[in-house]
Formats: C-alpha cells, structure tokens, sequence
C-alpha cells in the first residue's frame, strides 16, 4: 500500500505543476539597454483585442520602410520596438525573449512578468515578423495571453480578464 500511496503523491505534485510556466525553456533574459539601438522610434503601441488577444500595430511597418531603423535588423530588438520593452516602466518587471527563427519568419515570444500587478502574473506576447527589403523585419502578426495570480483566475496563459 504504502508505494502505490507514494506514486499517488508524486503524480499529484507532477500534475499540480502543469499549468503553463512563465519561463520557456530557451527563452534569454532581456536587458533594457541604456541607449536603444539607433534610428527613428516608433511613436505608436500595440493595439490588443481583448475578445481574440490579437495585436495590430497601426503605423509599424510604414516606420520601417520609411526609414530603415538599425533596430529593425534584428527579430529581437525590432520585437523590443514594437511591444515598448525598451521602457520605461512602473517597477522592474523581468522580460524573457524566445526566438524561433524560420526560413520565412521570426516567432518572438516575450514574456513579461513581475509586473507589480496584483491580478495578472504573467503576459505573453507571441510576434510573428517577417524579413522586408534591405533586411529589416517587419511585423506580420501576433497575440496576447495573460497568467492570472493565484487565485485570480486561470493559472495557464490564455485568453481572458484576472479578477
């Protein structure tokens, strides 16, 4: 009885740990940089549809084929643009950055947490950017998922309001 009890308990613990982590393997700390990367900042914000999390960014790719900004040349730091990782912020959240490079597209995934939020543990942003002309990315679409705080609505990233 008393091993069957143990496996009960481990298997317990293993499911009880399987919401969504906030960290994804791969993914790398970003570090706001003292100076962002050279060329015209984008005076625009993401906008998000809070029914399909889907993000537009009205006003982002006219920025890049007008002017060529060096952050444009990279999927991080143009990603880095167009979700404002650069700050400022109201506190000092971590910010965890994944790229899935593809032969036609850049997945950028960040995650932003310790947000001194008391609803919302966890947002994440899934960007899809595109290589353009002369190199730059572009964006090409993405969404927002939140991971609510414990007890404050659901524990895994998803569509839907924390209380």
């Amino acid at each position: 009885m008393r091993p069957a009890g143990t496996l009960i308990v481990i298997l317990l613990a293993l499911v009880a740990g399987c919401g969504d982590p906030v960290e994804q393997s791969g993914a790398k700390l970003w570090k706001v940089p003292a100076t962002p990367a050279p060329g015209e900042r984008w005076p625009g914000r993401i906008e998000v549809d809070r029914a399909t999390g889907t993000i537009t960014a009205a006003g982002f790719n006219d920025l890049i084929d007008r002017s060529s900004p060096s952050w444009a040349a990279a999927p991080d730091t143009a990603a880095a643009e167009l979700l404002g990782l650069n700050g400022p912020f109201d506190g000092r959240p971590e910010i965890r950055l994944l790229l899935e490079p593809d032969r036609d597209k850049t997945v950028v995934t960040a995650t932003m947490s310790r947000l001194g939020d008391d609803s919302v543990a966890a947002e994440r942003y899934r960007v899809v950017l595109t290589p353009g002309q002369g190199g730059s990315y572009r964006f090409s679409s993405g969404a927002r998922t939140v991971k609510c705080q414990s007890g404050r609505g659901h524990q895994d990233f998803a569509l839907g309001t924390c209380s």
